[in-house]
């Protein structure tokens, strides 16, 4: 279980560093009852992904009781199109990102979020962790993982459970640290509300690139 606990990391980390949905944590922070919109939100998010995740486990579980090896070439030829994926996107990002000196657009989900209720964050964080595209394959690669580990029972779900927990970590985290700091803390998070927003396609582009080499790395074990 720690092995693919540990092999998922990488993953759980690239959804934790989802940029948007950090932005999205902190401006929700700020606004009247952020607290509450910012936990309900963050529920959204980690049930989003733990379904995802268990739905690839419980895929990959049945397929390689059926035919293991087949299951593993399958698993490193998917690694492989996420690595495509991401990189792509990283393309694409690059390319649409503002040029030096133009004023970054504020995104129109953002602006929208000083009227969203409770209900509202917690559709948003569902939203969120289901649509938004490189969300999918990172939690599918960690199923897959969990899957091919071999894992059964309480520690598949275990370990689907804490990867969904690190994955949140980036929504969490500022909730926290606004839990335990209170109203002195709202100037610090506004400056990195400014900050991240002003920096969203550099942030999105290198988060990209990463997991797309990580993938890469991963997917040419079908070569050997």
């Amino acid at each position: 279980m720690w092995t693919a606990l540990g092999d998922s990391l990488p993953l759980a980390t690239g959804l934790a560093l989802s940029p948007f949905a950090v932005v999205t944590a902190v401006v929700l922070l700020l606004g009247r009852g952020g607290v509450v919109k910012t936990a309900a939100f963050g529920l959204g998010w980690f049930v989003a992904i733990l379904v995802i995740a268990t739905v690839a486990f419980l895929v990959v579980e049945a397929a390689d009781e059926a035919d293991h090896d087949a299951t593993e070439t399958g698993v490193d030829l998917v690694q492989l199109a996420f690595a495509a994926l991401f990189l792509g996107l990283a393309v694409l990002a690059w390319r649409k990102r503002p040029a030096p000196g133009e004023p970054v657009p504020r995104n129109a989900t953002l602006a929208r979020l000083d009227g969203i209720g409770v209900l509202g964050a917690l559709g948003l964080g569902l939203a969120q962790g289901f649509v938004v595209i490189k969300n999918i394959p990172l939690a599918v690669g960690a199923g897959v993982r969990f899957g091919v580990a071999g894992l059964h029972g309480g520690a598949a779900i275990g370990a689907i459970a804490v990867f969904a927990v690190v994955a949140s970590a980036g929504i969490v985290a500022p909730l926290t640290v606004a839990v335990v700091g209170g109203s002195r803390l709202a100037e610090p998070l506004a400056r990195t509300r400014d900050w991240l927003e002003a920096n969203l396609s550099a942030i999105t582009v290198t988060v990209l690139v990463l997991l797309g080499s990580y993938f890469l790395g991963q997917g040419l074990g079908v070569l050997g």
